[in-house]
């Protein structure tokens, strides 16, 4: 069933008919998405197919976060990508970015097929999929999250488990860490961000800020 939210950017409005028509192609293990990338707390505008339990109003993912900070308006497709859902659902795919008359990326349209039962089935449709040994598939996680605070949670639990030290025992320079690995990854283009990662920290908003001037 089609989730849709009332308003939407004309741009990203053309591509709901060719959404709606991907899913009635390869039906119920696929589900194509739509997001508004203007607003990255809650860009999933357009939902059509059920594959990884979300609904309109949920946030960019990880993988797309991570991307867009680093490339920004030059950031290139991604076609025919392997990734893990949280329910350990294997997923095949592929995002394509839109962009506005000036080429200024305004959204994406992504496909997200479960391949989990073909890739448990017969040597032909493994073939057919291209992942021949399910044990030794390299997949890519990416996080499907229903709201925000689950981006968050899930960029402060990774980062926590690469820097190696709980919070409470962290001194500046490892806060200072702490901090520039996660505005490596594009955290705080997220709005609340800072406010988040203060909390987070047990330091001022200012602190932040400061250690943000420090490492840029």
């Amino acid at each position: 069933m089609n989730d849709i939210q009332k308003e939407f950017h004309p741009i990203l409005e053309r591509y709901i008919p060719i959404a709606d028509m991907i899913v009635a192609t390869f039906g119920k293990f696929c589900e194509v998405t739509i997001h508004d990338l203007r607003n990255y707390q809650s860009s999933l505008i357009y939902l059509n197919g059920n594959v990884t339990g979300r609904k309109p109003g949920a946030p960019i993912t990880d993988v797309m976060l991570k991307e867009l900070y680093q490339y920004g308006d030059n950031i290139k497709d991604m076609p025919g990508f392997t990734t893990r859902a949280k329910d350990g659902k294997i997923l095949k795919a592929s995002i394509s970015f839109i962009r506005n008359e000036e080429g200024k990326v305004i959204g994406c349209i992504g496909i997200n097929f479960d391949i989990t039962s073909i890739l448990t089935a017969t040597q032909i449709l493994n073939d057919l999929s291209m992942t021949p040994d399910i044990e030794s598939m390299e997949t890519t996680p990416e996080v499907y999250a229903k709201d925000i605070g689950e981006v968050f949670q899930h960029f402060i639990r990774t980062t926590l488990d690469e820097i190696g030290i709980p919070i409470d025992k962290m001194k500046r320079e490892d806060k200072v860490s702490f901090v520039k690995q996660l505005d490596k990854q594009g955290v705080f283009l997220i709005n609340g961000a800072i406010e988040q990662i203060s909390e987070t920290l047990k330091v001022t908003k200012q602190t932040i800020y400061n250690y943000l001037d420090e490492i840029r």
